[in-house]
Parts: structure tokens; sequence; C-alpha cells
């Protein structure tokens, strides 16, 4: 349970949050709430495009077709049904994304019907969040053997790259920010 605390994710809303509170002790009240305002949306849409990744077997493959639009058009969705190591059920669809420039959905699903015919173990890199209130599904982001990757791929070096320099660029603006608006003692 604690791991699940310790998630990076966390780490960086905890910052976020004493950063706020920092700021309203130093008197900087308008600073703390734009740090909040700012903050918060940003962690939270950084957390849904977060990758996560996890090691278990494919227990399942399903493909359905979309209730149709207002147009009559309907659309197959692929889902990916895992037990990973804890035995604990997770279930994906399987999209292209743009964000993750993921445009080999059809061969994520073939491997993970070779999987799961095999039973061999696999690791799933995917994002998003499970919202059964929304309907909303992690989606697959790649597929491969369970050993040491994903976090060495291009795509999750690149995110995380971008991540560092996002977060250090907030955490910097708000202390510039802070520093240039704390008054000077009276005799300077």
């Amino acid at each position: 349970m604690l791991q699940a605390w310790m998630s990076i994710g966390y780490i960086v809303l905890l910052a976020v949050l004493v950063l706020a509170y920092s700021l309203g002790r130093k008197g900087n009240s308008v600073l703390a709430v734009a740090a909040l305002v700012l903050g918060i949306p940003l962690w939270v849409g950084w957390e849904y495009a977060r990758p996560a990744w996890t090691t278990g077997i494919i227990t399942g493959t399903e493909v359905r077709r979309s209730d149709p639009d207002a147009r009559g058009n309907t659309t197959d969705i692929e889902y990916i049904y895992m037990r990973n190591q804890s035995d604990r059920g997770l279930e994906l669809v399987n999209d292209d994304s743009w964000w993750w420039l993921k445009r080999n959905s059809e061969r994520v699903f073939n491997d993970a019907k070779t999987a799961q015919s095999r039973n061999t173990q696999m690791t799933l890199m995917w994002n998003r969040w499970r919202s059964t209130l929304f309907s909303w599904y992690p989606n697959v982001i790649a597929i491969g053997p369970a050993g040491s990757w994903p976090f060495w791929s291009a795509r999750t070096v690149i995110f995380y790259g971008l991540s560092v320099a996002l977060w250090l660029g907030y955490f910097y603006a708000f202390f510039r920010l802070s520093r240039s608006s704390t008054p000077l003692p009276e005799g300077r």
C-alpha cells in the first residue's frame, strides 16, 4: 500500500501543495493561489498522460462494436484483459494515440492474442485512467516480453525528459515570482 503513495505523481502533487503553502506563509497569498490554480490542473493532465506499466498474463482479448453515433457510424473497440503479478485484473483498451505517436494498435493486439494463447507473461505500458462512471479504460501504448523494458523506450524517456523540464520550469517560475514580489527591508 505504501508503494502506491510513493508514486512519482503523488510526490509531484505534494511538491505543488508545499510550494503553495510556503508561498502563503511568506505572505504571497496571490502567488499561493496562482500556484494551486495552475499546478493542480497541470498535475491532473500530466498524471492522465503519464505512462505506467505492469507485468502479468493476458487472460483475454475481445473486439466490441460501439453504439452508433448521431450519424449512425460505429467503430470496433479492442479490449485486452490481463492479470498482473498480484493477481489483480486490469482491463485495457487498444487505440491509436497521437499523444504517444502510436499508430500500431493492430500489432499490439496481435501480440496480446499471441501471448494469451501461449499463456506467457508480458509487460504492457499504458496511460489514462479507469473510470466506471465515465466508461474510461487505460490505453495500451506498447507490449513486450516480461523484463527490463519499457522504461528505457524512446517514448518514455522523451515523456519524462519533457516532464522534468515542465515541472522545473513551473517551480522555477514561482520561485522567481516569489523573490521578485518580496518587499525589500527598509534599510536598503
